[in-house]
């Protein structure tokens, strides 16, 4: 009877609520998924994971405890395969058995169906199994897998299921059954940096006469760094066929040494081409002075903020800037402790106090910051960092024609693809946000996005590369049109 509580506890995880999609990160077998159950996600490809972890288990009757150090590595191949494959014990100590999960294995998973940014996704899995005992009878045996794995995961929950088929070789003794292998995991991330996990995993008896495994797991994933994952989870026995209970603690890094990048959907819609009153209710029309011309003829300016600044291409395509990439800071209550440098908004006509509405805005200037102004990983201005921004605010000060500001933030390949994009949308936030508590720019002139890895300008697979593309764009906007 103790078996039905944890069966409705996990059916009530599994049924509740939306689903929302996480980064991918090895199994205890080399696989991409949870803690032991796969998913259909694959690994980017030119990445490189490789986990140890740490295996105890309790046999049923009083048998004992079996502990075992598994090591595993997981090399992502192309943008929808992977190959992955383990080895159960580094401690040689003969306890494969009895800890139920004593195979090494080779395998490799594609996806079939769904784009890495997909809320559903399908994929094949194969996989072979070789046992590694010190017992002679048992040592050598292999067994085939073949899985079917679907996940959904558009929100903070995510779904994984999987079936397969495993044919077993047994030993002189015994005779083996196949079996059909079902599993199911459920994850949830209260926190970017955080995702629970709750397993289950079931198969049909292995010879005539005896229980069939069932087994339930309850974890956690958290994500130290960004190519750095601790894995922990219990579990517990549901048949005689499986140990009483069940440790997992585990630690995988993953580490991006190619330069495939993965695209990302488009943020913003085109500009309606046709005229229309629902179209002219959306736009922003304001009537600004012509512009004087970027070029001083003068001597050449050698500033800090000149080094900084890149030319403006002549075909750069238009940006619309809406409310939501606004930057909402309450600014009154903390302005009044903080020394801001004056900011004279009647400079830039009109003034920015009405409510934010979409506006088709072309680039007039950009800036490109130096990777220097945050630490490696970091989400607080450096002292340089400071120190350039005053700098920038003060030349946006000088020049009275732009009209708004766009924060563009970037990182490298290296970590996962959701911890990627909300770093570079804090860090946007933070120079955002020093702009205009420290430098007295007017918040509703201020947007911020952040790109993540999606728009490298080098090659990510070197040093300097991964340098080139942690960088702090900052785009200088003016309105499209000018209303008579």
């Amino acid at each position: 009877m103790k078996r039905w509580p944890i069966i409705l506890l996990f059916s009530f995880l599994l049924i509740g609520g939306p689903v929302r999609q996480a980064s991918a990160n090895p199994t205890q077998y080399g696989d991409t998924g949870l803690l032991s159950q796969p998913s259909a996600e694959t690994l980017n490809a030119g990445n490189i994971c490789i986990g140890l972890w740490a295996n105890c288990a309790a046999s049923k009757g009083g048998g004992g405890e079996a502990t075992i150090l598994p090591a595993t590595i997981t090399l992502g191949l192309g943008t929808f395969m992977e190959a992955y494959g383990s080895f159960p014990n580094l401690l040689f100590n003969d306890d494969e058995l009895e800890s139920g999960r004593g195979y090494a294995n080779l395998g490799f998973k594609l996806r079939v169906l769904g784009k890495r940014s997909s809320p559903f996704k399908l994929a094949v899995d194969g996989q072979m199994r070789r046992l590694v005992t010190d017992d002679p009878e048992y040592d050598g045996l292999t067994d085939v897998l073949g899985r079917l794995i679907a996940s959904y995961k558009p929100g903070k929950f995510g779904i994984h299921l999987n079936a397969g088929y495993l044919t077993t070789e047994s030993p002189p003794d015994i005779d083996y059954d196949d079996q059909y292998i079902f599993g199911a995991g459920l994850e949830f991330l209260p926190a970017y940096r955080l995702r629970l996990i709750a397993e289950l995993e079931a198969q049909t008896e292995k010879f005539k006469g005896a229980d069939a495994p069932l087994e339930a797991t309850l974890g956690m994933q958290y994500f130290l760094m960004p190519h750095l994952t601790l894995n922990f989870g219990v579990g517990l026995g549901m048949s005689n066929a499986s140990p009483d209970w069940r440790a997992l603690v585990g630690l995988s890094g993953c580490q991006g040494v190619g330069n495939f990048i993965t695209p990302i959907e488009r943020v913003t819609e085109d500009a309606p081409e046709n005229g229309g009153d629902k179209a002219e209710e959306q736009e922003k029309k304001i009537r600004l002075k012509t512009l004087t011309p970027l070029l001083s003829l003068g001597e050449q300016d050698t500033s800090p903020v000149a080094r900084w600044e890149l030319p403006v291409p002549a075909d750069e395509p238009e940006i619309i800037v809406g409310p939501e990439e606004n930057l909402k800071v309450e600014t009154q209550p903390v302005l009044e402790g903080l020394a801001v440098a004056s900011f004279d908004a009647g400079q830039v006509a009109p003034s920015a106090s009405e409510s934010v509405v979409p506006t088709r805005a072309a680039v007039y200037r950009q800036f490109r910051l130096p990777d220097t102004i945050f630490a490696a990983d970091q989400r607080s201005l450096s002292d340089e960092g400071r120190e350039n921004l005053a700098l920038l605010a003060e030349a946006l000060r000088a020049d009275r024609q732009w009209l708004l500001v766009r924060i563009d933030a970037h990182t490298d390949n290296v970590g996962p693809d959701q911890y990627n994009e909300e770093l570079s949308r804090q860090r946007a936030a933070t120079v955002a946000s020093y702009l205009v508590l420290r430098q007295g720019i007017e918040p509703k002139r201020v947007f911020v996005k952040g790109f993540g890895e999606s728009l490298p300008i080098a090659d990510n697979a070197l040093p300097e590369g991964r340098t080139e593309n942690r960088r702090i764009e900052v785009r200088v906007l003016t309105p499209r049109e000018i209303v008579e």
